[in-house]
């Protein structure tokens, strides 16, 4: 199912609510300002992903967790060696360069702050309850990362959530890619009710 440029923006906001509390709770954290953006939503089939986001034969930092609550699917992160490294260096406030284990660790911190945020916000669009599972990480291939995550699964939607993420901490970006692999007819659940988000927004702007 298509879904319109007026649909896409709608949920880039919602998405950039939880990005911008993420973005807060991992300030905090490291005691350093970090912002962060989501300059693009995009849905696409899972073969369009090799040709458009990346291809499946370079290697990625990888973390993956289900959703827990009223909607199937999973939220799949995945970063660049490159940015994986400064991202380890902010989260430890070090310069020294992080072996992959640390690598892994600090992708897998943020990352966790990462979904529960995105969830949040976009259960209080559905008014449903939504968290992340643990974590789970591994660097691997861009194909074999996303086959084992489709491979977790009975049951999902033919298109893909791909949600672009930009990180700015000391002047350098940052990029990433957040993929929400859903279950059978949630992308069409999240859309209708932004649908009905929007109305009610509009009419409550109007008193």
């Amino acid at each position: 199912m298509a879904y319109s440029e007026i649909e896409l923006d709608g949920l880039k906001e919602i998405v950039n609510v939880g990005g911008g509390n993420a973005a807060t709770s991992i300030s905090q954290m490291i005691n350093s300002r970090v912002d962060m953006d989501v300059p693009e939503v995009e849905v696409m089939a899972y073969d369009e992903l090799y040709q458009k986001i990346i291809a499946d034969d370079v290697e990625m930092h990888a973390v993956l967790s289900k959703i827990v609550g009223d909607i199937d699917g999973a939220l799949l992160f995945v970063i660049a060696d490159e940015s994986g490294q400064k991202i380890a260096k902010m989260m430890l406030g070090s310069d020294d360069n992080p072996s992959n284990e640390i690598i892994a660790s600090a992708v897998t911190e943020l990352t966790n702050i990462l979904f529960n945020s995105f969830l949040r916000a976009i259960g209080d669009m559905l008014q449903i309850q939504l968290i992340a599972s643990l974590p789970i990480s591994r660097y691997d291939f861009f194909g074999a990362i996303i086959s084992s995550a489709y491979m977790a699964f009975d049951h999902y939607d033919e298109q893909i959530l791909v949600i672009h993420n930009e990180f700015t901490y000391n002047n350098e970006n940052l990029d990433a890619s957040l993929f929400l692999i859903p279950g059978e007819g949630v992308l069409d659940k999240i859309f209708k009710a932004l649908g009905i988000w929007e109305e009610k927004f509009k009419w409550q702007n109007q008193y």
